[in-house]
């Protein structure tokens, strides 16, 4: 797998809140752009959370260029990942294609509609430079998570949900980019309670994970259970934080 410079993720939309004057809802969006030789190589939007108001407020609030945007990722088809996608995808004012996990017909419907060309990663595909799918895993709900490799540093692995398992996806990340180090890790880790916080904690930290942002579907106790074992390596979220690499 390619690699780039650095990579900026900036939290569009998540439960929380991060930066004063933003919204929240029940969703995740990232907008995360690459760098390489101190240029901006690459701008990719991950998820659209289910509320456009949510989406469109802080996107305009965070002066976030949609019309710089390449490519649309979809981490699974649940409502408060691509919801809104019908009402984004208009405000990229080019057509683009959209990287989804699996064949939904609804949904596929709905992104030809509004101009989207999807594109189905049911195979893990490196559709940029240094950006790759996961591919499908399709363990009770289809899902693919989206892999950065930053250079000199390693993989920086954003997650939607986490259905398949956190542990299951970064392996997978691992195995599919042949690079062996994952450096950073943000998204919903879909996991509740202290213990398996703490459990998930202490994969990252054998796996010398140096950043870890659990945010959206991430229960508090399970966050608080994963900031214990990664200390300073744990990284708060929510709408408008900005996570840099490289």
């Amino acid at each position: 797998m390619k690699s780039v410079d650095s990579v900026k993720i900036t939290t569009v939309v998540d439960n929380d809140v991060w930066m004063k004057g933003l919204s929240s809802s029940w969703g995740l969006s990232f907008y995360v752009e690459t760098f390489k030789e101190n240029k901006k190589q690459h701008t990719v939007l991950m998820d659209v959370s289910g509320s456009f108001p949510t989406f469109h407020k802080n996107a305009e609030k965070l002066n976030l260029d949609l019309t710089a945007v390449e490519a649309v990722f979809i981490s699974h088809w649940h409502g408060d990942h691509c919801g809104a996608l019908s009402q984004v995808l208009p405000l990229i004012k080019h057509a683009v294609p959209v990287y989804v996990p699996s064949a939904d017909t609804f949904g596929m419907r709905e992104i030809e509609s509004v101009n989207g060309k999807p594109v189905v990663c049911s195979q893990p595909t490196e559709f940029m430079e240094g950006l790759m799918s996961t591919g499908e895993i399709p363990i009770s709900v289809s899902e693919h998570s989206l892999i950065i490799n930053v250079k000199e540093k390693g993989l920086v692995v954003l997650v939607g949900c986490s259905h398949p398992g956190i542990i299951n996806i970064l392996k997978r990340a691992k195995q599919v980019s042949n690079v062996d180090k994952v450096h950073g890790v943000t998204g919903g880790f879909h996991i509740s309670g202290t213990n398996v916080g703490l459990r998930v904690g202490e994969f990252l930290k054998e796996l010398k994970v140096e950043m870890a942002s659990p945010c959206h579907c991430t229960g508090y106790d399970a966050r608080n259970g994963i900031a214990k074992v990664m200390g300073e390596k744990y990284v708060k979220n929510g709408s408008g934080k900005i996570i840099t690499i490289g």
